[in-house]
């Protein structure tokens, strides 16, 4: 059994890749959601991009209310990043309406 687990854990680290994730904050305006991505833009023009939102943060602000569309927030996210992928999975776990 313990042969097992250890196969296991050996296979799912090797195949997977190291992740990295980290939690940052930015500013931005609610845009839109769109094919399952939330949409904000910042001061700046940037767009950012989100990939899911917490059960916990989507208690707060219902994102799929249009009343929300082009009010500025402080959103607190987690970026995923695998080490050899270029592709990031953004997360929102805490929103702060600023208007």
């Amino acid at each position: 059994m313990k042969t097992l687990f250890i196969t296991f854990i050996m296979l799912t680290s090797t195949l997977g890749g190291n992740l990295i994730q980290d939690t940052s904050r930015v500013s931005g305006t609610y845009d839109r959601h769109e094919d399952g991505i939330y949409y904000f833009i910042g001061d700046n023009g940037e767009i950012y991009e989100f990939n899911d939102i917490t059960e916990e943060a989507s208690e707060v602000f219902d994102l799929m209310d249009e009343a929300l569309l082009g009010k500025l927030f402080s959103i607190t996210f987690t970026r995923e990043t695998e080490e050899n992928d270029d592709m990031e999975y953004n997360t929102i776990v805490a929103l702060k309406i600023l208007e």
